[in-house]
């Protein structure tokens, strides 16, 4: 193929702006936290209270794990007052369960802490409200390891849009190349969206859509993280 000058220009110059991987972003639950089972109990409680007569099956409760809470009750419920009192009791039914039923998937507090070690630094990017993210953050010491957060609270426009993304970006320091990991399509869509890399988790209880919003790199264990990152900073 032959290209013209102005193709080769935007070729070399596409190469030369790589910059290497300074901050890593996480999505919270399902991510970093295996809130997964937790969020469809709460799902269903919810949906038992307001609306006992609608059947949901196991997908239909997966699916709804990822878009905000107002987004997801919104499209069975219009009145806004009956959607916020939906989130409230949501919160409340996650918050009473919250602590005995999550975990943090494997080794990622090991992967946190060799981030550090490399000066690379790290921020949550998630659609829980802060007062609802806090308790898990808190509980498992995240906030020892993690530099920035963006909540819900502290955007307009919540993933898959670029604003999250660009809001943490926006709260780093000198943020040259930048990724961001998740199990939703939405957090690829997001980075993508803000023109960052993306990095999918194969723990995700949506990894088929998943796979098909197409990552940048794709994990089986956090232990995976440090040698793309690694990998990638030697080839820029």
């Amino acid at each position: 193929m032959v290209y013209s000058n102005n193709e080769l220009f935007v070729i070399i110059m596409s190469v030369m702006q790589m910059k290497e991987i300074n901050a890593v972003l996480f999505d919270l639950d399902g991510t970093m936290v295996d809130s997964n089972q937790l969020l469809i109990d709460t799902f269903k409680d919810t949906f038992d209270q307001y609306f006992p007569d609608i059947y949901f099956n196991h997908q239909d409760y997966i699916d709804m794990i990822g878009p905000s809470l107002a987004e997801t009750f919104s499209i069975y419920q219009k009145d806004m007052d009956i959607v916020n009192q939906m989130i409230e009791h949501f919160i409340n039914f996650y918050k009473i369960k919250e602590i005995e039923s999550i975990h943090l998937y494997p080794n990622l507090i090991e992967t946190l802490k060799q981030l550090k070690k490399l000066n690379i630094q790290t921020g949550i990017v998630t659609t829980k409200r802060k007062k609802s993210a806090l308790p898990s953050i808190k509980h498992f010491q995240l906030d020892q390891l993690i530099d920035i957060y963006v909540y819900l609270d502290d955007v307009k426009y919540p993933k898959p849009h670029a604003e999250p993304i660009l809001y943490a970006k926006s709260m780093l320091k000198k943020p040259k190349e930048i990724i961001f990991i998740g199990d939703n399509p939405s957090d690829i869509l997001s980075g993508k969206n803000a023109g960052i890399l993306t990095c999918g988790v194969e723990w995700s209880y949506k990894k088929d859509a998943l796979k098909d919003s197409y990552p940048d790199f794709w994990i089986k264990d956090y232990q995976e993280l440090l040698s793309i990152i690694h990998q990638y900073n030697k080839e820029v």
